[in-house]
């Protein structure tokens, strides 16, 4: 989507066709010095003016472009601003926040964003329920109420609590995660 930024001249003659028609008003319109033409172009840069800021701020709803709310995105989406991490660490916290659910890219984004890495994850249990349906056939599938991680990662001391409060904050309600660190 391309947002562009109106210039001040588009508006000029669409505000002149505002005024009445006749000769009196055509001759003030057609004079650049007259009152109303003047009062047409500063009304013409307010609305350039206007619509620039309301263009900025319809890029602010994208979370990539955000840079003046995103004290909002985080207050939304975490209850808390992270005033001490850089723009783009912010953004990519709040991309895995707002993708929902967790996967090992997730992981790593975030664990870069504390400083470190994930070496790999295990999911040591694999639970299965087995049933027969209704209509005869046999049924098998993974207990979607169980899941349990162990993820094997080297960050730093001091951003621990951080890592470990922005994982948890995108995990869903039936996820357990387990931090294994020096690996």
């Amino acid at each position: 989507m391309v947002i562009k930024n109106p210039d001040a001249a588009e508006y000029i003659e669409p505000l002149k066709k505002l005024f009445p028609r006749g000769e009196y008003w055509d001759k003030l319109l057609s004079d650049e010095a007259s009152d109303i033409s003047l009062v047409c172009k500063v009304r013409a840069e307010n609305l350039a003016e206007f619509k620039a800021r309301m263009n900025q701020l319809q890029r602010e709803t994208f979370l990539d472009f955000a840079d003046e709310t995103i004290d909002d995105w985080e207050r939304i989406y975490f209850g808390y601003k992270n005033d001490d991490l850089e723009l783009e660490k912010r953004r990519s916290l709040l991309r895995a926040q707002k993708f929902g659910g967790i996967n090992i890219s997730i992981l790593k984004t975030i664990a870069e964003t504390y400083g470190g890495s994930v070496s790999k994850w295990e999911i040591p249990y694999m639970p299965a329920a087995f049933a027969h349906a209704r209509f005869g056939l046999t049924y098998m599938s993974s207990i979607a109420g169980m899941w349990v991680v162990f993820v094997h990662c080297s960050v730093p001391e001091t951003n621990r609590t951080g890592f470990e409060t922005a994982v948890r904050r995108v995990m869903l309600a039936n996820q357990t995660i387990f931090f294994v660190y020096g690996d």
